[in-house]
């Protein structure tokens, strides 16, 4: 049997490009050949793979089986390569990365600088987004998330938890007291995250148990460095996450209140979809990434969480 791995690749990117434009454009060829290696696919199966159309592409249903098949044989072949590279010393390849808006904001701008200088010839593609994409058919290779889906062939290693605190300016505070108790939070204009917090309430824990409190102010938005901003400036108390506090916090420009009361904690994930040969430069920067959260404890509380329904990492 004659070998089709080129044609097989240029099927897929079709289909994961979203026509033999961006197919061609993708894999550095010229659109011709991509529509030549479809049609000697079909000449040889005997099959229609593609309904084509002047606007998109579709597959047909015997596309979409033999599509896994081409995307398996053609990532593996990918990987085989890369692991010659590794062992050579010289890891290469593209690793896709999808994190939460204000976390990538913070934090991966430091890692993946970090990372390159160890690493040059691998490629990173970064998507900043808070929505939960299928790791497997979106072509992502590793996802930061806060809490999990309920895939249960993703891999999650426990990064920590994210917890939260009450801040203001020290502007603000000398002309509005600290509130003691989390009802005193009514005397004050709070600065609300309306993605994570829809019915307007906070909740605090204390030895006294839980107790949620509305948090009333006239500045809502969905970004928490938005929000640390805006309560720099005096506009409120927020309600943001350590890792998003602290560095203003140790510039003296914010100050906490009702620090013996405690938060709802939301873990924090490194997920990658299960593979049994996990690419070298996968376990490169999943293990960079790992560190790097170590060795800054105080970035997240490290206390365990028990997820279900994945494959906990050890």
């Amino acid at each position: 049997m004659k070998d089709y791995l080129s044609e097989m690749r240029s099927f897929a990117a079709v289909m994961e490009n979203g026509g033999f434009t961006h197919a061609a454009k993708a894999l550095g060829v010229s659109k011709g050949l991509i529509s030549q290696h479809v049609k000697r696919l079909e000449s040889e199966l005997g099959a229609q793979l593609l309904f084509r159309s002047t606007r998109k592409v579709e597959p047909t249903e015997i596309g979409i089986t033999f599509l896994g098949y081409c995307q398996n044989i053609t990532q593996s072949a990918t990987a085989a390569f890369e692991a010659v590279e590794a062992l050579r010393g010289e890891p290469v390849g593209t690793v896709r990365i999808t994190v939460p808006v204000s976390f990538g904001e913070m934090f991966l701008d430091d890692i993946i600088v970090a990372f390159q200088k160890a690493h040059p010839r691998i490629q990173i593609e970064m998507e900043l987004e808070n929505t939960f994409r299928a790791l497997q058919s979106a072509h992502i290779d590793i996802a930061i998330r806060v809490g999990l889906s309920d895939d249960p062939e993703q891999v999650a290693i426990p990064l920590g938890q994210l917890s939260e605190l009450i801040c203001a300016s020290p502007t603000y505070w000398a002309k509005h007291p600290k509130p003691e108790t989390p009802a005193d939070l009514g005397n004050h204009n709070c600065l609300l995250n309306f993605q994570y917090y829809k019915d307007g309430n906070w909740v605090f824990f204390s030895d006294d148990g839980a107790q949620s409190v509305p948090a009333q102010g006239n500045l809502r938005l969905n970004h928490y460095p938005l929000l640390r901003n805006a309560a720099i400036r005096g506009l409120g108390v927020a309600r943001l996450p350590r890792y998003v506090a602290l560095p203003a916090i140790f510039d003296g420009l914010l100050e906490t209140a009702l620090d013996g009361y405690s938060s709802p904690l939301r873990p924090i994930y490194l997920v990658y979809p299960y593979q049994e040969n996990l690419p070298v430069k996968n376990r490169l920067m999943i293990d960079f990434i790992r560190s790097w959260f170590v060795e800054r404890p105080d970035l997240l509380e490290t206390r365990t969480t028990s997820p279900r329904h994945i494959r906990l990492a050890q």
